[in-house]
């Protein structure tokens, strides 16, 4: 009520400036200025009226009301002292909207770096990344910006290692080779990109620091794991299958994926691609792995799904090949035939 009261009053001092204009422009004309009097004030109701009906916004004093509350909090950051309140009692979400309307009219690399890392909280990669280069390019020394530039574009990429968030990292492993949070992200982000010799560097620069007790053991398993799937990526990296389409119009979508014999769900593996002309030959290879690597004994099959419509998705291509057997390491592609239902 106290801003409705507000802008009501700004409209009326507004209409009162308006007519006291008006009513000197008309006399210097030598016209009445007999009835003119309401003429601006019905002005100022219709104004006051299409603010309440069209332009006020039921969200605004909530906002106001978060704009004064954690304001000093956001002050203290971007100045880069303590905030006055522990990050626990502001709401993530309440912090991002005053911060980012302070850092418009202030801004601060350890501000915008906040804001990032609370964008990451919330996991918003995009908008953390945007936060991440504006504080980079105030401060482009900072190893903590780079790697939060590094964790937006691997949320981004579903948690994988991307070319861009390595070279991020690297920058930080060059000045600090023993910076933990930079392998543990390393690491990780490799594994879950089938990047194994990657994982298997930043597990055992970690192991070598942090041998002891269960953070040793964990550690440990990662190093063993990137080792093994690095193995086995070997043996399953570059399966292929013939594609034929029997009298099937070409330029559509086509996916060819790997399962479990007998599973459904997720594949172990899928790749999606528009096909020129049938017969197609695709390769499965490291980076179209949804899952991790089978046991060599383990029973896959492979088989395809197509659409005749170009970039379509994979629910919308209804002609199906039989799936069929793979063995590996594979001596020659499987043949697969798309059929109408």
């Amino acid at each position: 009520m106290m801003w409705w009261l507000i802008a009501l009053a700004l409209l009326l001092v507004l209409g009162g400036v308006l007519w006291l204009l008006w009513r000197r422009e008309v006399r210097k004309a030598g016209r009445s200025m007999s009835g003119t009097l309401g003429i601006p004030l019905v002005v100022i109701l219709l104004a006051a009226v299409g603010y309440y009906f069209i332009g006020y916004n039921s969200h605004t004093n909530t906002w106001l009301e978060q704009q004064r509350e954690y304001r000093p909090v956001a002050r203290s950051i971007i100045a880069g002292h303590p905030p006055s309140r522990a990050a626990a009692d502001v709401p993530a979400g309440a912090l991002v909207r005053v911060l980012q309307a302070e850092l418009t009219r202030s801004p601060s690399d350890v501000g915008w770096y906040a804001l990032g890392s609370l964008y990451d909280q919330l996991e918003a990669p995009v908008q953390a990344e945007e936060a991440a280069r504006k504080a980079l390019s105030l401060n482009p020394e900072e190893p903590a910006m780079h790697l939060l530039l590094a964790r937006a574009l691997i949320a981004q990429n579903s948690g994988q290692l991307t070319d861009p968030a390595l070279a991020e990292i690297r920058w930080v492993l060059d000045r600090e080779p023993a910076h933990d949070g930079a392998w543990m992200l390393l690491a990780m982000s490799a594994d879950r990109a089938g990047r194994y010799d990657l994982a298997e560097e930043g597990w055992r620069s970690l192991l070598s620091r942090h041998s002891e007790g269960e953070t040793g053991d964990l550690l440990r398993r990662g190093l063993e794991n990137a080792r093994l799937q690095k193995g086995r990526q070997q043996v399953f990296d570059t399966l292929q299958a013939n594609v034929s389409g029997e009298s099937l119009p070409a330029g559509g979508t086509l996916f060819v994926y790997l399962r479990k014999a007998g599973s459904t769900g997720q594949p172990l593996a899928a790749r999606r691609q528009v096909v020129p002309a049938f017969p197609v030959t695709v390769s499965l290879r490291a980076r179209d792995w949804l899952q991790a690597y089978p046991d060599e004994n383990a029973e896959i099959v492979i088989g395809a799904r197509y659409t005749p419509a170009p970039g379509a998705p994979v629910d919308q291509a209804a002609i199906t090949a039989d799936p069929r057997p793979v063995r590996v390491p594979q001596a020659d592609p499987v043949n697969l035939t798309l059929k109408q239902p």
